[in-house]
């Protein structure tokens, strides 16, 4: 059993080896039809295990040659120099792609990972690449080019030895945190807005919230009686209140007759027109007319929902069209 294994892998492993085709074998481009721009981290040293480093590579091609886009490395390709792992791996790429007249722009964005760490201080790096160009009209002739590669400095996590850890405090030790001051500024910008629109929302749609400068005269009136019980007192009271909220926000006593100059100064109290008339038909019955047979109890709930209706008026909020009650006097 262990003489077939031994057979099938080495009839195997000549054709892996054959899989991964060296670029390095292709004659280098002609420098006046290619060039490349890198652009490497600014800190190449203080690296340690779990740190990302960022680079940037742009490859100018003048036409026709093209870009073999299967030679750029793809995402967990592990570097290896020797046969032995260098701890450094690509763990994002992005490719972007601009054509111009006479040639042709390739921005890659690079993102590779470390996996290896140290007792000591170490040099990690990321060896040369080669991407390979082709005229498709002689797709025969392939050349490479050649992308520098980077070499940075990997750091111990804390020094070898016994040492206190005041003495062991540096910048460039442990992972780059990310500025959190962008972050913080755009949570207080929503935050603002949120709050803001809250506010807004509340003004429109609440019935009962307080709000300065927008509750007055009938607000006064519809705290003051909204937990009394219903007495022949205290309904004419209510009405009395009431009067003298309508006459406080006309600036004059008001009617039936002049409810237009009412409406004029303030819309909202036209949708309540049917029960500013009832209004009117309670106050004559209870002061002119002496009836004893009116229900004070329900002319007093009515007239307490109607002292909020003329709040939420006041405040120039549309009172729903379900919520107006008729009552017969």
């Amino acid at each position: 059993m262990l003489k077939i294994f031994s057979l099938v892998t080495l009839l195997f492993i000549p054709h892996v080896l054959l899989a991964f085709e060296d670029p390095r074998k292709y004659p280098d481009v002609d420098p006046n039809f290619a060039s490349v721009k890198v652009i490497d981290p600014e800190q190449r040293v203080g690296y340690t295990v779990g740190d990302l480093l960022n680079r940037t590579v742009v490859v100018t091609i003048k036409k026709p040659f093209q870009l073999i886009e299967e030679s750029i490395p793809i995402v967990g390709y592990e570097k290896r120099y020797r046969g032995q792992l260098l701890g450094m791996d690509l763990n994002k790429i992005s490719f972007l792609k601009q054509d111009e007249k006479e040639l042709s722009t390739y921005t890659i964005e690079l993102e590779y990972q470390i996996f290896t760490n140290n007792v000591v201080a170490k040099p990690a790096f990321v060896t040369a690449d080669y991407y390979r160009i082709i005229d498709p009209k002689r797709p025969d002739e392939v050349f490479k080019l050649r992308i520098p590669e980077l070499t940075v400095a990997i750091s111990p996590i804390a020094i070898f030895g016994d040492i206190k850890v005041e003495n062991d405090m540096s910048g460039y030790r442990g992972p780059i945190l990310k500025n959190p001051q962008p972050t913080l500024k755009e949570l207080k910008t929503a935050g603002v807005v949120l709050l803001t629109f809250t506010f807004i929302l509340i003004y429109i749609y609440s019935r009962f919230t307080w709000i300065p400068k927008q509750n007055r005269y009938f607000s006064y009136t519809y705290r003051k009686f909204k937990k009394t019980s219903a007495t022949k007192e205290n309904l004419e009271a209510l009405l009395k209140a009431l009067h003298d909220s309508f006459e406080k926000t006309l600036n004059q006593t008001m009617f039936l007759e002049n409810t237009h100059q009412l409406y004029q100064q303030n819309r909202a109290f036209k949708h309540i027109d049917d029960e500013i008339s009832i209004f009117f038909q309670i106050s004559r019955a209870a002061f002119f007319e002496r009836k004893n047979n009116i229900d004070i109890n329900s002319m007093y709930e009515w007239l307490k929902m109607f002292t909020l209706h003329c709040r939420m008026c006041e405040r120039k909020l549309i009172v729903d069209s379900s919520d107006l009650i008729k009552l017969k006097i």
